[in-house]
């Protein structure tokens, strides 16, 4: 059998991954294309990892991308796994388990607490310890009743270079510092998203409360009758009503308005004809926790003293399997692994129904793989629901 090795890439490797990937995908690869991109030197080489074999041949590949994601309030180190992909003839021979231990062990040693994806089969990656985080609504509303809600301010529109910028990505900060998931971006990916030309289809417009200050946005276009609100952020209550108070002005030019709502959003509290709520759900992806220690140090406690602990039994990601016991109050909190009895046992996937909030923990502790012991009220308030939401796609 040929040596294989399962590590990241060169950039003269890339045009071997656009091949795995291309077949995978049942897209064409611009050859020429790579290959004028790999002489100018503009793949990085710390995204993708592979299979490669004797040859310099790539087997099976996938990108592994930083980001920085929102939980509980503090900004963890996330990577988002993307691109998975393996050539037909070598497909079930293990060759993506090897690639996913190497890119686990890598960025374990990073530091990183959390990886995410958006899977073509959830059960296919719960062999990788993901688990899925449940879904968003996403709301089909018609325009005109957004018209009566209450908000006073002014709205404006903001385009590519306003000065505003800045205090537009300060609100979606304090959005999606409320959502577990949630992605702080990259001031690359914010020149994506503010790059919104004066006469493009795209628009973006803000509201500004009676102050003058800035407290929501709103970013979409136009498609046909509808009006689809690609991003949309609110650090309050008034923020809400103003940026959804002014869809409603394009009444007579679209009849309905859709968009990703947070759980801070119900409609069916705001449009009186429930018969007109049109809501599909979003599966927002799967994640996974990849070092559980940290992730236990960062997690939200509840209010004064307390201390209980968790056993994880983590079957890819052996540096988790440990009893922990957290210990908190004055706003200190300690983690430690222990060797007495724990409170709780869960399995990698129970683990991130619990970390992140995504159900109740007394629904999350009759799942089959949990096995509680005792201290069930603390419990309770350490993994309480929260509010959950990605916007962000790799």
């Amino acid at each position: 059998m040929s040596k294989i090795e399962y590590r990241k890439v060169s950039p003269e490797e890339r045009l071997s991954v656009s091949r795995v990937q291309g077949a995978a995908f049942s897209v064409e690869v611009n050859e020429k294309e790579t290959r004028e991109k790999i002489e100018k030197g503009e793949y990085k080489d710390d995204e993708i990892y592979a299979a490669i074999d004797e040859n310099g041949c790539a087997l099976a590949a996938m990108e592994a991308l930083p980001y920085t994601m929102w939980f509980d309030g503090h900004k963890a180190p996330m990577y988002g796994i993307g691109g998975v992909a393996s050539m037909p003839e070598t497909r079930r021979q293990g060759h993506v388990r090897k690639v996913f231990e190497k890119v686990f062990s890598d960025i374990h040693e990073k530091g990183v607490v959390f990886s995410h994806l958006y899977p073509f089969s959830h059960d296919y990656y719960r062999k990788f310890g993901y688990e899925h985080c449940g879904a968003a609504k996403r709301y089909i509303l018609p325009v005109a009743p957004a018209r009566r809600l209450s908000a006073a301010g002014e709205v404006r529109e903001f385009v590519k270079g306003g000065k505003e910028r800045e205090k537009l990505i300060e609100v979606y900060e304090s959005y999606a510092a409320r959502h577990n998931m949630m992605l702080s971006r990259s001031q690359s990916r914010w020149d994506e998203v503010l790059g919104i030309e004066p006469y493009g289809t795209d628009k973006l417009y803000y509201f500004a409360d009676g102050g003058g200050n800035i407290c929501s946005w709103a970013k979409f276009r136009r498609n046909g009758n509808a009006l689809e609100i690609s991003e949309i952020a609110w650090e309050g209550r008034e923020g809400m009503m103003g940026i959804l108070q002014f869809m409603g002005m394009f009444e007579g030019a679209a009849e309905t308005l859709a968009f990703r709502a947070s759980p801070e959003f119900v409609a069916e509290l705001y449009w009186n004809n429930l018969y007109d709520i049109r809501i599909e759900n979003q599966w927002l992806g799967m994640n996974r926790v990849v070092d559980a220690k940290r992730m236990l140090e960062l997690l939200k406690k509840p209010e004064g003293e307390g201390k209980f602990t968790i056993k994880v039994n983590d079957r890819f990601a052996a540096w988790n399997n440990n009893t922990y016991a957290v210990e908190y109050g004055g706003g200190e909190c300690r983690v430690e692994t222990a060797d007495a009895g724990a409170d709780v046992e869960v399995s990698e996937h129970a683990l991130v129904h619990m970390a992140l909030g995504v159900y109740e923990f007394e629904q999350v502790a009759k799942r089959d793989d949990v096995q509680l012991f005792g201290n069930a009220e603390t419990l309770k308030k350490a993994f309480c629901k929260k509010p959950v939401l990605i916007t962000d796609h790799f």
